[in-house]
């Protein structure tokens, strides 16, 4: 199972973290993360937790910065000014 995350507050940068639930090979996690709109693909960084929870049994995270537009883009949502 594969998930995405968008978050960003006032002011702030815009974060992408992708999730991934099962048995994973590495060179997945880089295709899935490199497919991303709007992410400089060597910047992925795993994660421990989510912001809300801890990980849960056979999943990885990944993050990293997002430009505004393509997240706006990827959410189907206009950016804020």
């Amino acid at each position: 199972m594969i998930g995405i995350q968008v978050r960003a507050e006032d002011g702030h940068e815009t974060y992408c973290a992708v999730r991934i639930t099962g048995p994973v090979l590495t060179d997945l996690v880089a295709l899935v993360v490199e497919l991303v709109p709007g992410c400089d693909p060597q910047s992925w960084a795993p994660e421990l937790r989510m912001p809300d929870r801890s990980l849960i049994g056979n999943e990885q995270i990944w993050s990293t910065l997002i430009d505004p537009h393509a997240a706006a883009k990827l959410l189907d949502t206009e950016p804020e000014s």
